[in-house]
């Protein structure tokens, strides 16, 4: 099959090459990589509730139950036995030490009257994602859920009833709270706000004075209470809800990509002392029943904060994603990070000891030793991080989502944005220039990817076919284009330069195209149909290329031909590196770890040391290789 643009490509897919591949026996070859950094938990935390200052409870994801009983020292997974099923757990609510509930995805309810050693599996009759739950006995409470779903139950949950509020709203109501046995609240998507004053059997429209959804409910007395959620929505009243006051100028929620953030969580300790917890790691606090809220700076984690909850005036925690747990024992005006993590998405040596890694919530970690030990360096970012290229031990570039590109001058000890990231869209960032008139709007989209094959000559390639250029060592950078319309409207995830002149970007839908010219012509080498993720080249004629469901393509004719190569796996692909033109490696979804020895004839699978996605691949001046992926993972031949 010939197919490109330009010139010819001809791509070697025979079915006979699956068919040998169906035949052939997997063989591991024996693996010598270890983990060097994870994390404890691999869980989005959505909630935390404490019934007294020493016990309390964290859930999420992956049906993640935690639990504490000396006051947040340590954290146990509970029961003790792992449950047999994984869902997204949403809500949690105690009444006593001993007894509490958990509510989430597809229906569940689970509860326990042992403090969480056990937990028992409510039959609630639907598979409707809940969203909350309140009790205000052992006996009595609700549950809410999507559609407006309201259920209750007069028997501590052995049997539920839906309650009538159809007339009222069908809008998924994402918390509840109820004072008494007659008395509760709901809000939920769209502004919803309804109150009951029977016990659920009839609910009223309160009219929340807001359109923005509504995620976390507080409610300090029967009259007192607070709403918070999408686009920084605060509502408050002081009446029980017969009125509600817009507080959302008063937030104060910063607009890290040019919308306020949303608010996912609100507490408050007494009618004075609250805290919000919100997007991008935003944490807002009030002294004074919320006249004003101010948002802490620096963010102690950038991930996205899902809840928070006040045990007294000094304690107070905040969960969120990538297992983001936060404590505070000075009423949130500062926090220590118990846990906070995310996916690490590039590798990138500069010798044998200094490398730098970037990911996910802005992450930026660096190692001075050779990766016995890494640290955090503040981004100044809360967006995806996805490439990472250094053209001195002191000066190097970051790229990410939202147009982003950072630059350091004194090796990552501080950085600075180049562009505006409330700009997206606009096309103004001065350091980023597409001449074109009709490609200037790519200036605005995000990279995926960077590499610097000399200290002035670095490409960047992203969103849409955004290719952007480098001569002066990062100081500006100039758009090209390859001038093939499959190409240069498809996501670019890989580039590699050997030289300053010859190189190649991949991405979706099969996309290659290749210049030898420093980009100012782009050859099209397209004609398999995987999404490509990485490239790598040994030289102008040698190079690999890897994407989804176990596609490992190779050429020895600068790309004029490539061919397909077997792969004991069909998980996707994201990573490719070469030590010569015959020992390499490749890495992917599940841990998958690929060696060959003779330049890709044959692939051995590797034991790997985790089953987390692996998303990058770099050698160091040593000789050892190193990979990084989800949950913060780094792993290393040793």
């Amino acid at each position: 099959m010939r197919l490109g643009k330009g010139i010819g490509v001809t791509f070697t897919i025979c079915s006979i090459v699956f068919l040998l591949l169906s035949l052939v026996n997997i063989i591991h070859a024996q693996g010598n990589w270890s983990l060097v950094r994870g994390s404890k938990w691999q869980s989005n935390l959505n909630d935390v509730f404490f019934v007294d200052s020493s016990h309390g409870w964290i859930v999420g994801s992956n049906s993640t139950i935690l639990h504490t009983s000396d006051g947040g020292e340590n954290w146990i997974d509970q029961p003790n036995q792992p449950l047999p099923f994984k869902v997204e757990l949403l809500k949690v609510r105690f009444i006593s030490p001993k007894v509490g509930w958990v509510v989430g995805e597809n229906g569940t309810i689970l509860k326990t009257v042992d403090g969480g050693s056990t937990w028992q599996k409510l039959t609630t009759g639907t598979f409707t994602v809940l969203q909350a739950v309140s009790f205000v006995d052992e006996k009595h409470g609700w549950l809410t859920g999507e559609g407006g779903l309201i259920m209750v139950t007069d028997n501590g949950g052995r049997s539920w009833t839906k309650q009538n509020n159809k007339d009222t709203t069908n809008n998924s109501l994402l918390s509840v709270h109820f004072d008494s046995l007659t008395e509760g609240w709901a809000v939920g998507k769209a502004g919803t706000v309804i109150h009951s004053i029977d016990g659920g059997v009839t609910w009223v429209d309160l009219k929340g004075k807001t359109a923005s959804s509504l995620s976390s409910l507080c409610m300090l007395t029967n009259k007192v209470g607070w709403a918070a959620g999408g686009n920084g929505a605060l509502i408050h009243t002081i009446d029980g809800g017969e009125s509600w006051e817009d507080r959302t100028e008063d937030s104060n929620v910063p607009h890290s990509n040019g919308m306020p953030e949303p608010i996912w969580g609100i507490h408050f300790a007494n009618q004075n002392l609250g805290l919000a917890a919100a997007e991008f790691g935003v944490i807002l606090r009030t002294v004074d029943a919320g006249a004003i809220w101010t948002a802490l700076n620096p963010r102690p984690a950038p991930n996205k904060l899902n809840a928070v909850y006040m045990v007294s005036e000094k304690e107070a925690w905040i969960v969120g994603d990538y297992s983001t747990i936060l404590h505070s024992s000075d009423g949130g005006e500062s926090w220590d990070v118990i846990s906070s993590n995310a996916d690490l998405k590039k590798i990138t040596f500069i010798d044998a000891n200094k490398a730098w890694v970037v990911g996910l919530s802005g992450t930026i970690l660096s190692t001075g030793d050779g990766g016995k030990t890494w640290s955090e360096q503040n981004s100044g970012n809360v967006f995806e991080l996805f490439g990472i290229g250094f053209v001195s031990p002191i000066q190097g570039y970051v790229v990410g989502s939202n147009a982003t590109l950072l630059e350091t001058s004194d090796g990552g000890d501080s950085w600075q944005m180049v562009n505006d990231p409330s700009d997206e869209g606009h096309g103004t960032v001065e350091r980023i220039v597409f001449d074109d008139p009709m490609t200037s709007w790519k200036s605005a989209l995000g990279f995926y990817n960077l590499h610097f094959p000399t200290p002035t000559h670095g490409w960047g390639v992203g969103e849409m076919g955004k290719i952007a250029h480098t001569s002066n060592g990062g100081k500006t950078w100039l758009g090209q284009s390859t001038n093939d319309p499959q190409i240069d409207f498809s996501n670019l995830f890989g580039v590699y330069f050997v030289g300053t002149n010859t190189g190649w970007t991949v991405g979706a839908g099969g996309a290659i195209a290749k210049t030898t010219d420093g980009g100012k012509m782009w050859q099209a080498q397209y004609g398999c149909s995987e999404e490509l993720r990485s490239v790598f080249a040994l030289d102008a004629d040698i190079a690999w290329v890897v994407g989804s469901q176990g596609a490992i393509y190779a050429t020895k004719d600068g790309g004029s031909t490539w061919t397909r190569q077997i792969a004991p796996t069909d998980e996707n692909l994201h990573g490719v590196t070469f030590a010569d033109a015959e020992k390499g490696w490749v890495i992917g979804d599940n841990g998958v770890i690929l060696q060959t020895k003779d330049g890709g004839a044959t692939w051995l699978m590797q034991g790997s040391p985790t089953t987390n996605n692996l998303s990058d691949i770099a050698q160091s001046e040593d000789g050892t290789f190193w990979a990084v992926g989800a949950w913060g993972t780094i792993i290393a031949t040793r």
